[in-house]
């Protein structure tokens, strides 16, 4: 302990800490020892603290004694209310004990009364059981009684009531009793079964092998029960009624099925064949005698009179030996199937085909009228259904004439081109004293007269667009008649987006604007131009039996129209079918447009002649629509949409004709693309290729021509292998231009190639004409007048095999600069000639000689 700190310090500390919860201020006191010898000292000073604390509680306690007296009362009273509650709880907590334990008897006597209850009420429902299961077995008994003495009738009526009281009997399935019950009642119910299935068909007897029905009113008891079942077989000759078992087999549930079987029987035995017509239309006939009806063969064609007459009597047999229960239903059964199946196989098809016919059909329509009163007085159904067909028979018969007629177009189409025709294209145009025609030979009517290689080629081009123009002479177009050789985009057959427009080509011919201006309009002669004269021009081409075949489908169905509506009166009203034969031609032309290009394929020139079989039949049948067009003032005209179909076909026709010439190109260029553009042409194996590919081109291109010579006409066979020797050579040039560099074997070689395709100028030589004088003309090849690109490639060939001073004469003075550009020319010279100074002064003088 530090000097300076006494014990009574230490404890002081010590007191103020116990007492007040203080700590000492002196930094002396907290770090000092506490010595054992301050203990006593600590000490003293508690004790003395705690006992000042005992004096002034004492003290206080003498002040506040009575207050404490009284809280003394109230706490013994307290107490005393505390037992008293405490010995309440026990007290009720006892009752409430002795109340549970009269709850839990209540709950025991309720339980045993309730045991009783239901022992009572088993008891109750065994006997109710038991009096069932007896009475089910004495009906049982009763039932087997009745069926060993006939009484089929009281016999169902008992085994329905039995089984409908077993189904009433609670908890029948854990009984072992009510088991064998139900199990003998349903072995009796076969029973019952058996019994009323011999009994109707001992009276209704079907016969399908000799298409024989009888009907009796009375069967024989034929019951064979087993002995072990506990009746004996009874063999008995009793007589049940056919309305008795009629009543029993409805009460058995078997009648519905009993009617359906009757119904299909009687279809398959006597309707049916006796509507069914056998060879050389004869007919099996009915009779009936007494309580049968038998199908016999017909030795001669029977009429619809005597149809109904034996579909009548075939009712009155039902009607006359069936009880109503059973009549009723098998009416209904056979009614609809009845007269849809007389609708479909001897009224639809006695409708006939032909118009004039169709009005002695009156007599029949009549004889349906009656049958069906017949029908009706019989209460059979269909009656609405039959004289409803006697109302449609315009419609029926438009229906045979759709469906026939469509049927002819399939087998026409099917039986193949047949024999092939050749037609003439005919066309007058008047030509103006200006045109070239007049000026060139003024005194012969040959319009190929006064043809020269310096004349200008319109006379020519005019011949080609006269002979060839087709349909209607707004259309600018540029294949053979007139007609584009378009790139058309593959539409349906049927003739949908007929009316797109379609690009031109750039490969089609442009013979149009060869056409003097002033000579048409519009593609029709001008009248404002004076002096002119008419020109006929004919030629031929060859069409199949196809369009003739179509053409007279067309034509019949025309006529009819018009028998139609010049009729003023007559047992039928034809007007409503006039829509249906409108439609009706439109549909044959739908059907050879859509089934044409399967059927042409199979021909080399298919396509070729269904061009020229579309044009020719659009040709006529704008001449048969010529003279029906100023009937305007029928009322029906206004439904005849004849000019969209014909527009339609001619249409198809040209894309076929565009879809053959873009297959041929398409062939040609892909024979030309074996040349590999020429390059290397004189090295092998290059050399190989280059020949076979050109060889190959000229064989196809008169292949072609051979196949198209004896299809198309001669000016429409030029334009058409005109359109792909243009293909050949723009190619041909295309590919030599692109060629940098030209030795003078390869310039040798490409001139052959060129001088083989030059040779195919023999395929465009006019038609021989005689001439006036008896001597045959020179005849001088039309290339240049097909193929557009021809001048421009035979001045390839020249290049080729030319001189500089050639080619620059050939500039200058010849026609070269009519056909080449600047640039071409000299690429071609830059190609074939090595770099020199006369290279470079020709090509200078080639240029200068171009801007003056």
């Amino acid at each position: 302990m530090p000097s300076g700190t006494s014990a009574s310090q230490l404890g002081k500390a010590v007191l103020d800490s116990v007492q007040n919860g203080t700590y000492p201020d002196s930094e002396d006191i907290i770090s000092a020892d506490f010595p054992s010898s301050a203990f006593s000292q600590a000490l003293e000073l508690l004790d003395n603290a705690r006992a000042e604390i005992k004096a002034r509680i004492r003290a206080s306690s003498r002040d506040s004694a009575p207050d404490i007296d009284g809280w003394i009362s109230q706490a013994k009273h307290l107490h005393r209310d505390i037992e008293t509650a405490q010995q309440t709880s026990r007290d009720i907590i006892l009752k409430a004990e002795r109340d549970e334990e009269l709850r839990q008897s209540v709950h025991d006597a309720g339980s045993k009364l309730r045991l009783l209850e239901g022992e009572v009420a088993f008891n109750e429902s065994l006997a109710a059981t038991l009096e069932q299961i007896r009475r089910g077995r004495h009906r049982a008994d009763k039932i087997k009684s009745l069926l060993s003495q006939g009484g089929l009738s009281e016999a169902v009526e008992l085994c329905v009531e039995n089984e409908a009281e077993l189904a009433t009997i609670p908890s029948g399935r854990n009984v072992r009793a009510i088991a064998v019950l139900r199990n003998e009642g349903i072995e009796t119910r076969h029973d019952i079964v058996r019994a009323l299935t011999q009994k109707w068909y001992d009276v209704v007897q079907v016969d399908d092998q000799t298409s024989t029905v009888s009907l009796s009113q009375s069967a024989e008891c034929r019951h064979h029960v087993s002995a072990d079942r506990g009746f004996i077989n009874a063999n008995c000759m009793d007589r049940t009624a056919l309305s008795t078992i009629a009543t029993a087999t409805c009460e058995a549930g078997l009648l519905e099925g009993f009617v359906a079987d009757l119904a299909e029987k009687l279809e398959h035995t006597i309707i049916e064949p006796r509507l069914a017509l056998g060879p050389g239309l004869l007919e099996r006939l009915l009779v009936v005698e007494n309580n049968h009806m038998a199908l016999s063969e017909a030795s001669a064609p029977s009429s619809v009179l005597r149809l109904f007459s034996d579909l009548g009597a075939f009712m009155e047999f039902l009607q006359i030996r069936l009880p109503p229960l059973i009549f009723h239903p098998l009416s209904e059964a056979l009614g609809p199937n009845l007269v849809e199946n007389l609708i479909a196989i001897r009224l639809s098809s006695a409708v006939p085909e032909e118009l004039a016919a169709l009005q002695d059909f009156g007599s029949t329509r009549e004889e349906v009228s009656q049958f069906a009163s017949t029908m009706s007085s019989y209460g059979w159904p269909g009656v609405n259904q039959l004289r409803s067909w006697t109302n449609s028979i315009p419609e029926t018969w438009l229906e045979k004439r759709q469906r026939n007629a469509l049927d002819e177009v399939r087998q026409l189409l099917k039986r193949g081109f047949g024999e092939i025709s050749t037609v003439e294209r005919v066309e007058t145009q008047v030509v103006s004293q200006r045109d070239r025609l007049f000026t060139g030979n003024a005194s012969n009517d040959d319009w190929n007269a006064g043809w020269s290689d310096e004349e200008d080629s319109s006379p020519v081009e005019k011949k080609v667009k006269s002979s060839d123009a087709i349909g209607d002479e707004d259309e600018q177009d540029g294949s053979a008649w007139g007609l584009d050789d378009t790139e058309v985009p593959e539409d349906d057959a049927w003739g949908w987006g007929d009316d797109k427009d379609t690009g031109e080509s750039r490969n089609t011919p442009q013979y149009e604007k060869a056409r003097s201006p002033k000579a048409t309009v519009n593609g029709h002669t001008d009248p404002s131009q004076k002096g002119g004269r008419e020109v006929t021009l004919r030629e031929t081409y060859n069409i199949t039996s196809l369009p003739i075949g179509v053409l007279d489908l067309v034509n019949s169905i025309l006529i009819d129209w018009e028998a139609i509506e010049e009729q003023s009166s007559g047992i039928f009203s034809m007007a409503a079918a006039i829509p249906g034969l409108f439609s009706l031609t439109s549909l044959l032309l739908v059907m050879y447009r859509a089934s044409a290009s399967n059927h042409y394929s199979f021909n080399n020139s298919g396509n070729m002649f269904l061009y020229n079989d579309c044009l020719w039949l659009v040709d006529q049948l704008r001449k048969v629509m010529q003279p029906r067009k100023r009937q305007r003032e029928r009322p029906s005209y206004n439904s005849l949409r004849f000019d969209d179909d014909i527009v339609a076909l001619e249409a198809f026709g040209k894309r076929s004709y565009g879809k053959e010439m873009e297959s041929q190109r398409t062939i040609l260029k892909d024979l030309l693309d074996g040349a590999q553009g020429f390059a290397n042409c004189t090295e092998p194996p290059f050399s190989q290729e280059c020949d076979l590919a050109v060889t190959t081109i000229v064989d196809r291109l008169r292949t072609t021509h051979g196949q198209w010579k004896s299809v198309l006409s001669h000016s429409a066979l030029m334009q058409s292998v005109g359109s792909l020797l243009s293909t050949v050579i723009d190619k041909i040039i295309i590919d030599i231009e692109d060629m940098s560099d030209i030795s003078e074997p390869e310039s040798q070689r490409l001139t052959a190639y060129c001088k083989q395709v030059v040779a195919l100028e023999d395929l465009f030589l006019p038609e021989q004409e005689p001439a006036s004088n008896g001597q045959q003309q020179e005849l001088i090849p039309l290339t240049a007048v097909y193929a557009p690109g021809w001048f421009k490639f035979q001045y390839l060939s020249e290049i080729l095999d030319s001189s500089l001073v050639d080619i620059k004469y050939l500039w200058t003075d010849g026609g070269l600069k009519l056909e080449y550009g600047v640039e071409e020319v000299v690429d071609l010279i830059e190609a074939l000639f090595a770099d020199s100074e006369h290279r470079r002064r020709a090509i200078g003088e080639i240029r200068r000689s171009s801007v003056r």
